[in-house]
């Protein structure tokens, strides 16, 4: 059987290599991204079954993507995860879910492991 696909976004080289760590560890083929060019191309490329994604990013704004996986009528659930404000996170929990998007929990930085470990469990498609 194939592992489920988890997708990761953040431009914080160390933050991506705890949650592929987290996600390895959780069952997940990980496909790692820090620019959200380079995530579009890997959703594109790999249709992940979960995606784990910064908001704050330095080439575009974590909504905006959003709404860019609304369009592309995306059908996996997200975990979001911020450094800054709570409110922030809380925004783009309600944009996305107003757009379709499953969010299935959100994570302000740093945050406990355990926390993004039972998360990643809960999104586990039911077929794996």
């Amino acid at each position: 059987m194939t592992k489920p696909k988890l997708l990761i976004l953040d431009d914080d080289p160390l933050m991506v290599n705890i949650v592929v760590h987290v996600g390895e560890t959780a069952g997940f083929s990980v496909y790692p991204t820090t620019t959200c060019l380079g995530f579009q191309k890997e959703w594109i490329k790999n249709n992940p079954s979960v995606i784990v994604m910064d908001l704050v990013m330095p080439d575009m704004d974590g909504l905006e993507l959003l709404t860019w996986l609304s369009v592309q009528k995306i059908s996996a659930p997200v975990i979001l995860m911020s450094g800054y404000d709570g409110k922030y996170l809380g925004v783009a929990e309600t944009l996305g879910s107003a757009k379709g998007i499953t969010i299935i929990g959100t994570l302000i930085k740093p945050f406990k492991i355990d926390d993004l470990e039972l998360m990643l469990k809960r999104a586990l498609p039911s077929n794996s």
